[in-house]
Formats: C-alpha cells, sequence, structure tokens
C-alpha cells in the first residue's frame, strides 16, 4: 500500500438537550488520508485492472483512503462505537456526475471466537490479519462485520465502521472507489465524516467530522 499523509480531524459534538456546557471538539483521535492514483497502477486489485482493460474508452481514477481511529486520553474521552465515510462525487455540471464503479471493501469482517476456539495472528504485508482456529469437526466460524461499503455503480459511496465487544474501533482502516471520470470536467470528491463515541458519564454522542487543515474537497481531474 502506497503510503499516504494523514490530516488531523476534529470531532465536533452534536447539541443536544442537556449536553455539557463545555462540550469542547475532541482532537487526536480521528485523522484522515487519501491519495489519488492511476487505475492501472501496481498495487491495484488484479479484479479492477481486468475492469479498466475491458472499458478502454472510459477514464478512472482509483481513489484510496484511509480512516484511522485512536483510543481515548485523559484528555479526549471516549470510545468509539460507529463512524461514517461518506463521498460526494461531482462536477461543476449537476447533471454529469462520476461514478464509484467499483468500491473496496464491500464487507470487511473479523471471525468470532468462541468455545474450543483460539486466535491466530499472520502478519501479511505488513498488515496484521486476525484469525480463528478452530477444531476439525467444529461448525462453521460466525463472522461480525467491522467496514461495510454502500454505493458501487453510484456517485455517492459510503462506508460505514463499527467497534464491536471483541474488536473496538481502532487502528487504520483502508477503504478504496474505482471512480469512471465525466470527460472534459473538473472531478472532485467531496468527502463528509461523522462518528458515534460512548462516553462514560454522557452515554452515546454524536459528532460531525472537520477536517482542520485541508479542504473537504478531493480533486480527481482538473
Amino acid at each position: 500500500m502506497t503510503e499516504i499523509p494523514s490530516h488531523e480531524v476534529e470531532l465536533v459534538p452534536e447539541r443536544t438537550l442537556g449536553s455539557p456546557a463545555d462540550d469542547a471538539p475532541l482532537r487526536g483521535r480521528l485523522t484522515f488520508g487519501w491519495d489519488v492514483l492511476p487505475a492501472d497502477h501496481e498495487g491495484a486489485p488484479a479484479e479492477w485492472l481486468s475492469y479498466v482493460k475491458a472499458t478502454p474508452e472510459r477514464e478512472f481514477r482509483h481513489l484510496l483512503m484511509v480512516c484511522s481511529f485512536r483510543p481515548e486520553t485523559p484528555t479526549s474521552k471516549g470510545t468509539f462505537r460507529h463512524a461514517s465515510l461518506g463521498v460526494a462525487l461531482s462536477t461543476p455540471d449537476p447533471e454529469a456526475r462520476p461514478v464509484a464503479r467499483l468500491i473496496d471493501p464491500g464487507e470487511r469482517t473479523r471471525p468470532v471466537a468462541g468455545f474450543g476456539t483460539g486466535m491466530s495472528l499472520t502478519v501479511n504485508a505488513g498488515l496484521l490479519d486476525v484469525g480463528v482456529e478452530r477444531p476439525p469437526d467444529a461448525g462453521p466460524a460466525k463472522e461480525e462485520w467491522i467496514v461495510r461499503g454502500h454505493g458501487a455503480s453510484q456517485p455517492n459511496p459510503l462506508w460505514e465502521f463499527r467497534g464491536t465487544k471483541r474488536s473496538p474501533l481502532a487502528g487504520d482502516h483502508p477503504v478504496t472507489a474505482l471512480v469512471e471520470l465525466v470527460p472534459d470536467h473538473p472531478n472532485t470528491a467531496e468527502v463528509l465524516m461523522a462518528a458515534e463515541l460512548h462516553h462514560r458519564n454522557w452515554g452515546i454522542r454524536r459528532y460531525r467530522a472537520r477536517l482542520t487543515s485541508t479542504p473537504h474537497a478531493i480533486t480527481l481531474a482538473g
């Protein structure tokens, strides 16, 4: 995976009845990074390369994004429960919009360890893969989703991130889209993010995410 610079994201709390008077944005808990790559770059999935080669008359970009969730600190408390990353693809012409032809992941899961199972850890290409070892006579392993993608072949792809009891929402979570561009137009992607955190004293709080040092719009093609 290409190295992607990350940008700090502020989590701005939604104002609700009974919310603390000193409810300041949370900082240091979420970063976001992206890169726009040629559709046929070296690290592209094989099936994506096949799709691009099968449609040579069209132009594509590989939009790679990473959301990084950090643990709570004494000054920035709360545990991530759920987060979302939406991308609005557009051009200056509202009738002509780019489309995320393929997205990844459609669903990313983790196995649920139960009675008679054990955890196995594998490092592959720098990524930690958590697996479950089961006895030969054990039934099918149960899976629970941690990332879900929506909106393939649509101009508004969306990914959901979820923390579970066995797998907290933490660390780096990459997602990608193969975007079909609109010819002869500037093509952009606007990023919209939100999150829910659980606080010991307040329960579940909702936050909208605000990039602090860069614009929300990503240029796909000028």
